[in-house]
């Protein structure tokens, strides 16, 4: 059976603009298990000078949550890291423990505005390499600067960044721009991981099965098998050996 591992989602019970209570967090659970995943990390927004969830109680909801995974299936495992609003300071802030890598790896997972720059993107993620980090750019089908705008992200990928996707983002209307968008990418071999980015139990429910069926049959199952594979080797700290593209 496959080991389906979710590293982007904002389960802990009222932190951030995810699951608003511990019913919601266990009914997120019961979908997630349901559909095959036994390991999430928890990824709660964390900004450097914004108004974050202190530590000890992040920490104590952390436990909560594992407990209440633990009820369903004793190997369910859930761990912590963060979605980081990107600052110039961020990095100062994973150096002293205040924001959390994926897991206590040295992967991140970072987000910019919808709207931000393409410029100001590459030097923040730019900052994160050079200072020892492996940033995960999250949900990349979702940043205006990058549809269809192909070679852009393909820099970013030479220059060392991997690409989160959301699987939703595949399971749309095949008549909507960007869910062919996003299925481009993932033909295109732009995608290292994909996610659920799941807020609440309205919008986990039959993404993950779905969207691994369409890339089995849409992409191979070679690309599925890769995907997969990645999240584990994230897990282990181990540098992911990806796709680069030579002519950009």
């Amino acid at each position: 059976m496959e080991r389906l591992i979710d590293i982007h989602c904002h389960i802990l019970p009222a932190v951030d603009n995810g699951s608003v209570s511990m019913d919601q967090t266990k009914r997120m659970l019961k979908i997630a298990y349901e559909e095959g995943i036994t390991y999430i990390i928890a990824t709660p927004h964390y900004g450097a000078g914004c108004v974050n969830t202190g530590k000890l109680e992040l920490e104590d909801k952390l436990e909560q949550v594992r407990r209440a995974a633990k009820e369903i299936d004793t190997e369910f495992q859930i761990e912590l890291g963060n979605e980081l609003y990107y600052s110039q300071d961020i990095a100062e802030h994973l150096r002293k423990g205040k924001a959390r890598t994926l897991a206590n790896t040295r992967y991140c997972l970072v987000k910019f505005p919808e709207d931000e720059e393409y410029a100001l993107m590459r030097a923040g993620l730019h900052s994160l390499l050079v200072q020892g980090y492996y940033p995960v750019l999250s949900h990349v089908e979702g940043y205006r600067c990058f549809y269809e705008n192909y070679e852009d992200i393909a820099r970013l990928i030479n220059l060392g960044v991997y690409m989160q996707m959301n699987i939703r983002s595949l399971t749309g209307n095949s008549l909507d721009p960007r869910v062919r968008f996003a299925r481009r990418l993932m033909a295109y071999g732009m995608v290292h991981f994909i996610g659920t980015g799941s807020r609440s139990d309205y919008t986990q429910s039959l993404h993950v099965r779905k969207g691994l069926a369409f890339i089995s049959r849409g992409y191979g199952e070679e690309v599925k098998r890769t995907l997969l594979e990645n999240t584990n080797k994230l897990l282990l700290n181990r540098k992911i050996e990806r796709k680069t593209f030579p002519y950009v």
